[in-house]
């Protein structure tokens, strides 16, 4: 199955049906990719950079824009998943509960992760992530921060 089919098929697995209508769909499926690409291991292989709402993929938008806009053809129905796969989306589902629909905490979530991920190195504390976050997200509150680094430290537990 190609990594666009699996994709929607996820997409649709989770209860989105993928559009590029507004800033805050687009936000939103770019931060759900990114959650099953990169931390729940679905590999689907697409490459990150930060940008101002955090971890943003070029080659997602542009897989939205070809199905979406363009009308090319996935088979986005999610029998066609591995069981493998709807195990590690239902993983995403509990982990996420009533925030799969809040854009703010998928960002805040997606930030913090790429950050403590992606900036691994043993003269960078927990501290320095926060502060750089807190420079880029001045609105997020310590409290939501923490409690998110708190959620994000669960998934070990998985």
């Amino acid at each position: 199955m190609s990594r666009r089919s699996r994709l929607f098929a996820s997409l649709r697995a989770l209860g989105i049906n993928p559009k590029m209508d507004t800033f805050a769909e687009r936000k939103k499926v770019q931060k759900l990719t990114y959650l099953l690409d990169k931390v729940f291991d679905m590999n689907f292989k697409f490459s990150y950079n930060w940008y101002l709402h955090g971890p943003y993929s070029p080659e997602v938008t542009t897989t939205l824009f070809d199905v979406i806009e363009r009308g090319q053809i996935v088979r986005s129905d999610p029998k066609v998943l591995l069981a493998e796969d709807l195990r590690k989306i239902d993983q995403l589902k509990s982990f996420l509960g009533d925030d799969l629909d809040s854009n703010d905490k998928l960002e805040l979530l997606v930030s913090l992760h790429f950050l403590m991920q992606y900036l691994k190195d043993p003269n960078i504390t927990q501290e320095d992530v926060v502060a750089f976050l807190k420079t880029k997200k001045p609105y997020f509150t310590d409290e939501e921060i923490f409690e998110a680094i708190d959620q994000l430290r669960m998934l070990e537990d998985l």
